[in-house]
């Protein structure tokens, strides 16, 4: 009898809630109740269940050893092992109160799962319809009964799918308490990183352990606090700071600071530099989108000395051995940008033109009325002082106010139904307030630029539509075939470059067998973007070249498998040139798969007859399972280098990596990093092994263990290099 109960009780309350539901005038589906006894009192609305008590009503579900449910408010009383779910949220507690139509919950004693966040606490109340108050709350992500860590709070206030605000919080590594904030926000969307820790010995700074610990302040702001020891150097303190506001307010604050012991005998300070053991840095990157297409971007970086990222942070300084600093407004129109930008020389020891500031309005490519005659122009004008490190060049070295304006005409026309052809003519004046000392005068100078040229390019294809590679996903095949050419003309201006100062003007680097080598590649012809303002010199230069692209289709679009871009200058007036014909320029781009690509740059000299500069880099991966990559850094006369990585899972917990950096024209291994990575409940850890030749000082080797506290399960293939304080 009580099993045929179990079948017909849940039909009969629901069709008996059903009619009281109709009787309400609400438009609700009814509620379902199974428990192996329930009675039914219809006078009070009430229904009561015992042993196993389920109710269900618009997508919540009540579990509990007991209940009493109110047909007409759909409010429950639950006792015994009583479990909420909701919209993938789970409240459990020995008893509680719950709502179906407000989804109010309070409870006494609780514990929820947000996944993958256990929360306990005691007086669980909600305030709003999603926000919930919790007093004497715990949170962790170890779903053991006595949990490897854990955060208690005072007081908290759950935002389900959202965040987890705690106050006057503890970080607690089983009984012992290691870090206090007075508030921190969880957050539940997967974007957490609690804390990492790397210690290890290096021949560099000893014995050392480096802690980073993050804090979600709230949805808006996160803290990372360093806390570094290394025994040969001394202690490390720092902060980073990420906010983001919105889509239109993003940025980073970041400052370090460490008391070095050994500034001068690691040769870490260079002669010349104050020595101090007070090193430090400080970075603010900013940006910000304003209405009207107005945007702000800042970029200040202040160091102690030359090596400070290098030292303590050598990813890094890999990535930009030489920050600059800069701050700039831009508002952009439709047919117009206007800019204001400040670049100020933060560090001394930087070679760097300060611009305090420069202002810029530039005229987009605009089409003059009905005529076939397009315009555009760039005028800046702006306060220039350039105090070149440990340069002695006048021409380097000094201030002034310079005004500079370019305007443009241009008349595009398409010659036989197929050929681009595009003649301009433009004019530049540039006013400089003051001479450099070397000129003829130190006076005002005034100088006129003129600039004749033409472009022109054409496309031919083939397409083969039947080609057709199911396994690498070719579609048919189109090959595209541009050739382009470039002819300027400037004649020789009125005022030589060597009588004004070297604000703007083409940037060399000294190679290691004293020549010197352009530090940009492709250096544009036409103004306004040929910038290098002050080194404008004459010229009669034809660049000719030609872009080829082989693509098939995916997904309806349009995919470049390979594409080929080569481009030389010749030079018919060899002014202040050697040689006719300029160096030739090769790129390579290869993407056949989406786990496979290739680039390639190469830079030829003709009259050498040599290869200048080689740079190739190949990727092939196979999703999670592995990844390769290698690449060629080639400088004739001063370096070649090859570096690879490897990264492969050994098992579903075990990820190696390896780095490999190598100079085969002395035989000398640059960097090599060995890393073993392993998953484990509550943690990733790290064992590793780094050796970096530092050419003027001893050899740094050093053998670290990071330990990665994870908020959120799955472990990243990509090779994560320790970077010291990172």
């Amino acid at each position: 009898m009580r099993s045929w109960g179990r079948i017909l009780l849940p039909v009969w309350v629901a069709l008996s809630l059903g009619t009281a539901a109709l009787a309400a005038d609400s438009p609700s589906e009814p509620a379902i109740i199974d428990a192996q006894e329930l009675n039914f009192d219809k006078a009070a609305n009430l229904a009561h269940g015992k042993g196993d008590v389920v109710v269900r009503y618009q997508g919540s579900t009540v579990r509990a050893d007991q209940a009493k449910f109110n047909t007409l408010t759909k409010e429950i009383w639950a006792e015994g092992n009583v479990r909420i779910n909701r919209d993938g949220q789970e409240w459990v507690a020995p008893a509680a109160y719950y709502n179906f139509e407000t989804r109010m919950v309070k409870a006494d004693v609780v514990r929820g799962v947000f996944e993958p966040v256990y929360v306990r606490g005691e007086q669980l109340a909600q305030v709003a319809s999603n926000q919930y108050t919790l007093a004497r709350a715990t949170l962790t992500t170890c779903d053991y009964q006595e949990p490897h860590y854990r955060i208690q709070a005072t007081h908290a206030e759950i935002y389900p799918q959202d965040r987890i605000v705690l106050f006057n919080c503890t970080l607690w590594l089983h009984s012992v308490p290691v870090f206090w904030l007075p508030v921190m926000t969880w957050s539940l969307i997967g974007d957490n990183h609690l804390f990492t820790l790397a210690v290890g010995n290096s021949s560099d700074w000893g014995f050392f352990e480096l802690l980073t610990t993050h804090w979600r302040l709230n949805k808006n702001i996160e803290l990372a606090l360093h806390t570094d020891e290394r025994t040969s150097r001394g202690p490390g303190v720092g902060a980073d700071v990420n906010y983001k506001f919105g889509e239109n307010i993003e940025g980073q604050l970041r400052g370090y600071y460490i008391d070095d012991s050994k500034p001068r005998q690691s040769n870490d300070i260079p002669p010349g530099e104050a020595e101090s053991a007070n090193r430090y840095l400080g970075e603010w990157q900013h940006k910000q989108t304003l209405p009207d297409n107005v945007t702000v971007t800042v970029d200040l970086n202040k160091q102690s000395d030359t090596n400070v990222v290098r030292n303590f942070f050598p990813v890094d300084y890999r990535r930009n051995s030489e920050p600059s600093s800069v701050a700039d407004v831009t508002k952009r129109g439709e047919n117009y940008t206007l800019s204001i930008l400040t670049r100020p020389q933060f560090n001394s020891f930087y070679a760097e033109v300060e611009r305090l500031p420069e202002v810029t309005w530039a005229v987009n490519r605009t089409r003059l009325g009905p005529s076939p005659i397009f315009y555009e122009g760039v005028s800046s004008v702006g306060y220039y002082n350039n105090e070149a490190a440990q340069t002695g060049d006048p021409l380097f070295t000094g201030s002034a106010t310079r005004l500079d304006t370019v305007q443009q005409l241009l008349m595009p026309e398409t010659l036989f139904g197929w050929l681009a052809f595009v003649p301009r003519a433009s004019g530049r004046y540039t006013y400089y307030s003051r001479a450099p000392d070397s000129a003829d005068t130190t006076s005002d100078v005034q100088r006129y630029v003129g600039n004749l040229g033409a472009e022109l390019s054409f496309k031919v294809s083939q397409t083969w539509p039947d080609v057709q590679n199911k396994r690498f996903a070719i579609d048919g095949l189109r090959h595209i075939l541009q050739p382009f050419a470039d002819y300027s003309w400037i004649p020789t201006p009125n005022v030589n470059s060597n009588q004004v100062f070297q604000f703007d003007t083409p940037r060399s680097t000294t190679l290691d067998n004293g020549e010197l080598l352009l530090v940009t590649r492709y250096q544009p012809l036409q103004f306004p973007a040929f910038n290098t303002t002050d080194g404008i010199t004459r010229q009669d230069t034809l660049r000719f070249g030609l872009r080829q692209k082989l693509q098939t289709r995916r997904d309806g679009q349009p995919w470049d498998l390979l594409e080929v871009t080569g481009w030389t200058d010749y030079h018919i007036e060899q002014v202040e040139r050697d040689h006719a014909f300029g160096n030739l320029f090769g790129t390579v781009e290869a993407r056949p798969t989406d786990w496979l690509t290739f680039n390639d740059f190469v830079r030829y000299d003709f009259n050498a007859g040599v290869v200048r500069e080689l740079n190739t880099e190949a990727r092939v991966n196979r999703g999670d399972k592995w990844a390769v990559g290698l690449g060629t850094r080639y400088l004739k006369d001063d370096s070649n280098q090859i570096a690879g990585t490897v990264s492969y899972r050994l098992s579903r917990r075990w990820v190696a990596q390896m780095y490999q950096r190598f100079e085969m024209q002395d035989g000398q291994w640059e960097e090599q990093d060995y890393v073993l990575r392993q998953e484990l409940h509550d943690w990733f850890i790290a064992y590793g092994f780094r050796y970096r030749s530092e050419r003027t000082k001893s050899d740094e080797k050093a053998v670290f263990f990071s330990f990665t506290l994870k908020a959120f399960p799955g472990v990243q293939l990509g090779f994560n290099e320790m970077s010291g304080g990172n």
